[in-house]
């Protein structure tokens, strides 16, 4: 990764060329071209001053904001080694027993430089670096925010090169290191922390799987919920002898049901979306994104079927529930409601209105097959996927909408 660029809780905090096009004019750096892109990327226009622009920092109530140039990226360390380890336990004889590879948590060190035209600009600069990298303005919580980043210096509209990570805090820092002072102005170069607790480096959404798909219009199908998995059996054991049985196995506490999972037949509407293996990253997993819009009605008994389809098959035919890699039940979701199931984070949310509090934000509970308990899906290869988004007809408002994103990640970059 690149430390030209980084925006952290939707605030810009690292921006080499804007910084070094604010400096130019008062020659505090003698030569610098970091990543002349950039600002053609986020849809800047050339950048002029911290004023004119204006700059993220700015305050019109602070005027020493105006002569902070910005902050510039000298160097990132954090993202080129991989969180994955585990920690073999040693058998009472020869050898070891692997144990769990897990991913524990990343830290990423910025080295940036602080660029000001006199003292009180450069207390004013710490002061705002300070409070950018406490996380989104007026947000609490310890949940974390999310970080994006350039893999390299972007092009075009800079989606190839863009990562994210989330879960991102302040671990430590801001803390100045070194003071310059010139006649042209001062350079501060200071540390600071951050640490990620999801592990992954996000890329954007696979572009094959980014429409919207109107979920009235879905073919109109009958569909037993409480059999849809009745017929899926596994095979006997091969070693089980039926003279001698083996010792039942302990009581297990009972798992978690959908306590409204229907019985019966009903009529759904069934739309079907397919993601192609070519279409796929060959070594890189891939988390599913679920949004979906209610309209203008309640929406009862979603259910959202992943299939692996590594032969590109068409997905209309998909017909074997027993096939099926997961799915992603909820049992309702108000009207004028949007949903989020987000594999990135492993969270749902739910937006509601809720009348002159303009809005509500609910954790919905998600359910598996059979209305049982729910696992997040990865797809660790590309498959191909086929995906099948299924809703009551009578409860499916005409302005109901929906779509599944793929999003590839890595544990390095």
């Amino acid at each position: 990764m690149i430390s030209d660029y980084a925006d952290f809780g939707c605030t810009e905090i690292i921006n080499s060329a804007r910084a070094a096009a604010y400096a130019e004019p008062s020659c505090l750096l003698t030569s610098c071209n970091p990543c002349p892109d950039i600002a053609a990327v986020l849809n800047d226009a050339p950048y002029v001053d911290p004023v004119t622009d204006p700059a993220p920092w700015y305050d019109a109530a602070v005027p020493e904001s105006a002569d902070f140039l910005g902050v510039m990226g000298m160097g990132v360390v954090g993202f080129s080694q991989s969180t994955l380890s585990r920690d073999p336990v040693q058998l009472v004889g020869d050898g070891a027993a692997l144990g769990i590879a897990r991913r524990s948590h990343r830290e990423i060190t910025y080295t940036v430089l602080l660029l000001a035209l006199e003292e009180c600009a450069l207390a004013y600069a710490l002061e705002w670096l300070a409070s950018a990298l406490r996380g989104a303005p007026c947000e609490g919580g310890c949940g974390g925010d999310e970080l994006g980043v350039f893999a390299c210096c972007p092009t075009g509209d800079g989606t190839g090169e863009l990562r994210h990570l989330y879960g991102v805090g302040l671990m430590n820092g801001p803390q100045i290191t070194t003071v310059r002072y010139y006649p042209e102005g001062i350079i501060a170069e200071a540390t600071f922390t951050l640490a990620a607790s999801v592990p992954y480096i996000y890329r954007e959404p696979l572009q094959t799987l980014t429409n919207w798909v109107n979920l009235a219009s879905g073919e109109l199908v009958t569909v037993d919920p409480d059999e849809i998995y009745g017929d899926c059996v596994e095979a006997d054991a091969c070693l089980e002898d039926p003279l001698c049985p083996p010792p039942p196995l302990p009581i297990r506490a009972p798992v978690p049901v959908d306590p409204c999972y229907p019985t019966g037949s009903a009529q759904f509407r069934r739309s079907v979306v397919a993601l192609s293996p070519q279409d796929q990253p060959e070594w890189l997993e891939a988390v599913p994104v679920l949004e979906l819009e209610t309209g203008g009605s309640a929406l009862r008994r979603l259910v959202v079927r992943f299939w692996a389809n590594p032969l590109g098959g068409d997905c209309q035919e998909v017909a074997d529930p027993c096939a099926a890699c997961t799915d992603i039940q909820i049992p309702y979701l108000p009207a004028g409601a949007t949903l989020i199931v987000d594999g990135r984070t492993q969270t749902a949310e739910v937006e509601c209105n809720a009348g002159a509090l303009d809005a509500s934000t609910s954790e919905p509970i998600l359910y598996g097959p059979l209305g049982q308990s729910f696992e997040w899906p990865v797809f660790s290869c590309p498959t191909g996927v086929c995906i099948e988004i299924l809703s009551t007809s009578a409860t499916t408002a005409a302005d109901a909408r929906a779509r599944v994103l793929l999003v590839p990640r890595s544990d390095v970059g």
